[in-house]
């Protein structure tokens, strides 16, 4: 079971390099790999 609101969480704790995302349960790879791309999407198209 995969909780939505643990996908920022997660995506904290690689960012800070507390985890990896190899090291995430599988359920939530993906989505926090994106959910990650999304953030610097938003960045670059932010400062454009």
């Amino acid at each position: 079971m995969m909780y939505k609101y643990m996908i920022p969480v997660y995506a904290f704790l690689v960012k800070a390099e507390v985890r990896t995302i190899e090291s995430l349960p599988i359920d939530y790879q993906i989505p926090v790999a994106e959910y990650m791309v999304g953030i610097v999407e938003e960045e670059i198209n932010g400062t454009n």
